[in-house]
This record gives structure tokens, sequence and C-alpha cells, in this order.
């Protein structure tokens, strides 16, 4: 179920091995202190990734990548996801996604949830946490979009019912796991976010393509604020943001007032970082890292 490995030092990618490897060296050595996060790409899409310190050896990559337990009809493997950075394993209180196995569909259906609060049953489809029905986002045979609940803490047991009586069950484990969403709904790049000086007037970070827009820092007057979307954040812990290696202050982070399960951070630009260009963000969130976005500031 491995694609491959990506290995970043400080942020920056250094390799990337296959999915057969059992150990990486970079062309300088390893024989220096550094911090490497080593991500596990499976061949659905989903990731997860690991953030190792101090000298080597360092540690291995995640071993939760694919969720854990059985699946029904032929036993498969439940891969279940962090719908904002398709990495494992999915947190308590997050929007999570389920994708199905080769050749054993979910459901029939595909369909979105339409109204609030969410439904716990599209076109006959549902997902059952330690046997409680949870809301739903999105239906589709190949990946269910569900919420996960804030109760819902180390290991739990997942209930897939399908719309023509498809069934799918197994147990996972959940774990803090802090995640972005992006503009191209991937995990990975530009993050689906917004600038604001004010509050009130909003510039969008990307364009309709999910290409970076470049946005201002403002000023040490009157500074811009980025406003970042995640989840599996609310409960975890203090926010930390750093936008192109620089410290910037985060004014405000919780839950959004209105949509499950999405959590948001609002970020006060350092004005220092004018003219950066594509600039890395990284999140974390008592400790625990989030998937790498970017977004490009201008002049």
């Amino acid at each position: 179920m491995i694609d491959h490995y990506e290995i970043y030092r400080g942020g920056v990618k250094v390799g990337q091995p296959p999915a057969n490897a059992i150990s990486f060296s970079e062309p300088v050595g390893c024989n220096f202190s550094a911090v490497y996060t080593i991500r596990q790409v499976m061949k659905s899409g989903a990731n997860c990734q690991t953030v190792t310190t101090g000298n080597p050896p360092h540690t291995k990559p995640c071993d939760l990548c694919a969720g854990g337990g059985g699946g029904g009809g032929g036993g498969a493997t439940l891969n279940v996801v962090s719908a904002a950075s398709f990495s494992a394993p999915p947190p308590p209180g997050s929007i999570s996604a389920i994708f199905a196995g080769s050749g054993q569909p979910l459901t029939s259906t595909t369909a979105p949830a339409n109204s609030l609060p969410l439904p716990t049953n599209i076109s006959g489809t549902r997902v059952l946490v330690n046997g409680t029905p949870t809301g739903l986002f999105y239906v589709s045979p190949n990946q269910i979009n569900f919420l996960m609940p804030d109760w819902a803490i180390g290991t739990v047991t997942l209930t897939i019912n399908g719309s023509n009586g498809e069934l799918t069950e197994g147990a996972i484990l959940t774990a803090p796991n802090p995640a972005i969403f992006t503009a191209n709904s991937l995990g990975n790049g530009v993050a689906a976010a917004l600038v604001t000086f004010d509050g009130r007037n909003f510039q969008r970070v990307s364009d309709s393509s999910g290409n970076a827009v470049p946005i201002s820092a403002g000023s040490a007057g009157q500074p811009n604020y980025l406003v970042l979307f995640g989840t599996g954040m609310r409960t975890q812990g203090p926010v930390q943001v750093r936008i192109g290696g620089r410290d910037c202050n985060v004014v405000w982070s919780g839950a959004h007032p209105q949509l499950a399960g999405l959590d948001q951070i609002n970020v006060q630009l350092n004005d220092s970082l004018r003219g950066a260009g594509t600039s890395q963000v990284i999140v974390t969130v008592n400790g625990f890292v989030a998937n790498f976005t970017q977004v490009n500031i201008g002049n």
C-alpha cells in the first residue's frame, strides 16, 4: 500500500526513497544534529509523517498510515486519514476521510451533506464510531468524509453501512495530528487561506486554479493577518506558526463558529516578511507539526 517516502530536512525536501526502502542517507551525511520529517505516502494518496530531532539514527516512518483493524467483505485494512492533510492517524474532533479498499466500495451512492447540523444518514449511508452514528460531509463508493467525534480518543471501532447493504468495519487509532486545508485539496502546496487587515475585508491567497496570489504583509502600523483553516487542532494545545522561517503571532485559534470540525487560526504577518515570495507555513500544535503549506508574500 506504500508508494514512496519523502525526506525533509529543516522543511526542505532532500530525498524520495522508494516504497521498499529501509534506510536513507543524504550525500552530505547524517552525522550532524538536524530536524527531519519522514513522510510515508500511500498508493491511495494518503500520507503520514513523523518529525525527528537530534543526532542519528533517526526514527522510522509512521506505522499508522493505513489505519488499523480489518474490513468487511475481504478483510481490507481501513484507510482512515485527516481530510485536510490526508495523513494518519485521524485526530479526535476532526474532519476525517475513509478510503475504500480495492474492489470493495463503501457505498453505492455519491452525495454531499446539504444541511446543518450534519446528517448522520445520506441516502442510506452511515458511519458509526463505537456504535454511534456520526455526522457526514460527503459519501461516495471510494471515499467518505465524516466527523470524528471529540470523544473518539485512542482505539475506536468504525462501521460503515452502505446504501446497498455494503458493510465495512474495523478498528483504528486516533491521535493528535493537526492538519491545514490546501487550495488543491491534496494536503500540500498553497494554503486554503485568506488575508485581511481589518477582519471585514478578505483576499484569497490563491486563484481559482490553486496557484498562489501575492499577498501583502502590511506594515508595523497596519499589519495584515493570515487566516488559516484546518482540523484536529481545537483541543490539542497551544498553537505556534512560523512563516518563511519567522515566528508569527497567533492572535486567535479555535473552532470555526459555524462549520463542524473546522478549525481556524488567525496569524499576524511579520512585516519583515515583505518581499519574501513563496514562503513555507509551518503550524505546530502542542509539539505536533501539521502538513507543510505555502503562501506567496509580495511587496
